[in-house]
């Protein structure tokens, strides 16, 4: 007689033959889902939300930044550079909510400067320098 060990050894072959195959079919498409929510999803909707908040005008540094990160994670996605796409989705993540919370804090008024606000302030400031103080040829600092 036999034991019923040794009539199937390999009983169980098959069913760890599949799922190993379903294991790396589903491991293999990890770079294209993971771009998907980070970079497509999270960092898109991140820049979308900098943008409705007045970004553009209120923090334009973070906000432009954020918006070349993500069209360049874009660019490295088609050309399948997975890792390096999620960095760049990352930082443009980053600098759009950045963006927007400058964006909001500018316009509920606790930070009281713009960038054309800025601008209108230096040129003040360079209109005054320039009306109040003399020219060097008129105070006689020159060579003589």
């Amino acid at each position: 007689m036999s034991s019923p060990k040794l009539e199937r050894p390999f009983a169980a072959a098959p069913s760890i033959a599949l799922a190993m195959a379903l294991a790396m079919v589903l491991l293999g498409g990890c770079g294209p889902f993971g771009y998907l929510s980070k970079v497509a999803k999270d960092a898109s909707r991140a820049v979308a939300d900098a943008e409705r908040a007045e970004a553009p005008k209120y923090a334009p540094y973070e906000y432009w930044g954020a918006v070349t990160y993500l069209e360049q994670a874009k660019v490295l996605m088609a050309y399948s550079e997975y890792e390096r796409s999620f960095d760049y989705g990352g930082r443009a993540k980053q600098l759009a909510e950045e963006a927007k919370r400058k964006a909001e804090r500018r316009e509920s008024g606790k930070m009281k400067e713009t960038v054309e606000s800025k601008a209108d302030a230096d040129a003040k400031q360079g209109e005054g320098d320039a009306a109040g103080k003399p020219a060097a040829a008129e105070t006689g600092g020159g060579d003589k």
